[in-house]
């Protein structure tokens, strides 16, 4: 650990105003393009701590050719896997400047990412977000129902928490997290909801709402990779043995009512009377927007349809 505290104590020298935290494990295949990206951008003065969860591909090799190239980067080989969550606990506890993003090893950003964010989340001491675009594993664009959307929760607490809760897990509305946040807002409390079994980067986020906005549309882009090594995205990539179309057709709502109920729970958990009282009004209204979400938007459905058909 001697060398990122070598490391931390030059940084802290000039004290730069954003720090970056990109958490990495076997991330060889795309971390290269990633960190292009971020050495590219037009606003400079950052930091970009890498902590490598004990990778066992090129990555390590990978993250010090580029941390010799540019003093900017803090490159970290963690001795184990600390796992992810202590993972991003890390970079955050490790980061120098007031402000603060994570940003994953296969993403890919505008160059003017930071030049067009931080300013909104300096001046309304909020969490600055810009716009969505999913890419595929060769950098090619995708049709996603989060790209675009604005990610918008801004008015009095009440308010923009229970836009939050309202908008549709399948739209994308965890992406924010990955946005510029004034880093004293990411408390104990706020980065411990991360520990919650189900939907921990929503619950994050709307644990974040009760002190902060989201602004999000800003237009700049991150382009999200989904691919084969990731999971989630409403997208399936690769294709599955074929299955029953009514067992397919009645499973599939049953399990988007259970992940929703267990998400509900959660927001409870986290919200006051008033909150909760305006949650159990508006459940089913919820799980239906959730249904027709799955049922129009994802690709993940479309194709268990066609499987299922001999």
């Amino acid at each position: 650990m001697s060398n990122l505290n070598l490391s931390k104590a030059l940084i802290s020298a000039r004290s730069p105003q954003v720090s970056i935290g990109m958490p990495v494990y076997n991330g060889a295949k795309f971390i290269r393009e990633a960190l292009d990206s971020l050495l590219a951008q037009t606003f400079t003065d950052f930091e970009l701590i890498i902590s490598d969860n004990a990778s066992t591909d090129d990555t390590e090799a990978i993250c010090w050719e580029y941390s010799k190239k540019d003093d900017r980067i803090r490159y970290v080989r963690q001795p184990s896997n600390r796992g992810v969550l202590d993972n991003f606990k890390f970079l955050l506890d490790n980061a120098i400047g007031e402000y603060f993003m994570w940003a994953a090893a296969d993403d890919v950003w505008d160059k003017n990412w930071i030049k067009m964010l931080l300013p909104v989340a300096v001046d309304s001491q909020c969490l600055a977000y810009g716009t969505l675009q999913t890419i595929d594993g060769n950098s090619n664009n995708m049709k996603h129902a989060a790209n675009n959307r604005k990610f918008r929760f801004t008015g009095y607490k009440f308010i923009r928490r229970l836009k939050y809760f309202i908008e549709p897990s399948l739209l994308g509305k965890a992406n924010p997290i990955y946005g510029i946040y004034p880093k004293r807002f990411i408390t104990e409390k706020v980065f411990n909801v991360l520990n919650n079994k189900n939907a921990t980067d929503m619950l994050f986020l709307y644990q974040l709402l009760a002190d902060i906005e989201i602004k999000g549309g800003i237009e700049v882009f991150l382009y999200k990779r989904i691919h084969d090594d990731c999971m989630g995205g409403g997208v399936e990539m690769q294709s599955t043995k074929k299955k029953n179309l009514m067992v397919s057709i009645i499973k599939l709502p049953l399990q988007i009512s259970n992940y929703q109920y267990r998400q509900i729970v959660g927001y409870g958990i986290l919200s006051n009377i008033y909150e909760r009282t305006a949650q159990i009004l508006l459940t089913p209204i919820i799980l239906i927007m959730n249904l027709y979400c799955v049922v129009v938007n994802n690709p993940r459905f479309r194709r268990t349809l066609t499987d299922a058909v001999p």
